[in-house]
């Protein structure tokens, strides 16, 4: 972002998670529109089904399972929420979508596609220490508790505190590696398992009661497959 719109601007905010209160609250809409229900679901299979998650093969059979449904609840909660309406004072209602065509239309192409010096002609950004910092949702008790709940204590790394009077950015951002768990079958296996689930009835089921019946016929047919070679 700042080899694209120059630095100190504000493209790239670092430091205390107050400065992206914003997605904090979209993080805590996510969460309890879809997320902690795959969370609790994850939790439930670990305790009680037989899900060993310090094993690839259990997390690749997860993928395997239920990613397509996880990026189509995803799909469906972004389609609603860019649809929902937001109240302004003295103004009308408006949707995200209606804010983003329209916002476009009264101010220009903006994005990583727009014309790069385009945002240069923009006022300077006068406070960076309290720049993205929503005052009311700071004080919003539900998204605070969300945001205890889900982040590290220590917001900045050892390299940001070694001057805590500094404004400089971390010598480091954070980096985490999500590596795809490999499949433990050959094509020919991952058919077959395919095939086996196909006749189970909930296997097209969005019920959670439903999923956990699917992983666990899942789980049985991949173990009779391991003990059968």
């Amino acid at each position: 972002m700042e080899a694209t719109h120059g630095p100190e601007r504000g493209a790239y905010i670092w430091g205390r998670s107050v400065h992206n209160i914003r997605i904090e609250r979209l993080w805590c809409d996510v969460t309890r529109g879809f997320g902690r229900k795959w969370s609790n679901f994850f939790l439930s299979l670990e305790f009680s089904a037989g899900l060993r998650p310090d094993l690839d093969a259990h997390i690749w059979l997860l993928h395997h399972l239920f990613l397509a449904a996880i990026n189509q609840d995803a799909a469906d909660w972004a389609r609603t929420w860019n649809e929902h309406k937001i109240r302004f004072d003295n103004e009308r209602t408006r949707s995200p979508r209606d804010m983003f065509f329209f916002g476009m239309i009264e101010n220009g192409l903006r994005g990583f596609d727009s014309d790069p010096d385009a945002s240069r002609d923009d006022d300077d950004i006068e406070d960076l220490d309290t720049y993205g910092i929503d005052w009311e949702e700071l004080h919003n008790a539900d998204i605070m508790a969300h945001h205890a709940e889900h982040n590290n204590d220590q917001e900045l790394g050892p390299d940001a505190l070694e001057n805590p009077f500094s404004n400089v950015g971390p010598h480091q951002l954070s980096h985490v590696d999500v590596q795809e768990p490999l499949c433990p079958f050959t094509p020919e296996q991952v058919a077959g398992l395919d095939a086996h689930l196909a006749l189970n009835l909930h296997s097209q089921s969005r019920n959670m009661n439903s999923r956990r019946s699917v992983w666990i016929d899942a789980l049985s047919y991949c173990r009779q497959l391991y003990d059968s070679e």
